[in-house]
């Protein structure tokens, strides 16, 4: 049987890349460039707050705390 992709699904797979911190600006930009293509610019929107975190380099998780992550996965 032959699948075709959701539009929904794929536009939504870019917009969770653009709201993950750990994707880098190169994917945001594609991410973004594709919701455009798809006629979706308007979801492309990124918070000002999210911008400016990400300009600053503010983590919301605490440094020591991403470094005891870090150390658990690396264990496992």
């Amino acid at each position: 049987r032959f699948m075709r992709k959701d539009p929904d699904r794929v536009a939504g797979g870019y917009k969770a890349a653009l709201a993950n911190p750990n994707t880098t600006r190169q994917g945001r930009k594609h991410a973004e460039h594709e919701l455009k293509a798809m006629g979706r610019g308007r979801e492309a929107h990124v918070p000002i707050m999210t911008r400016i975190k990400r300009a600053l380099g503010i983590h919301s998780t605490p440094r020591k705390a991403r470094q005891r992550e870090r150390r658990a996965t690396r264990t496992h």
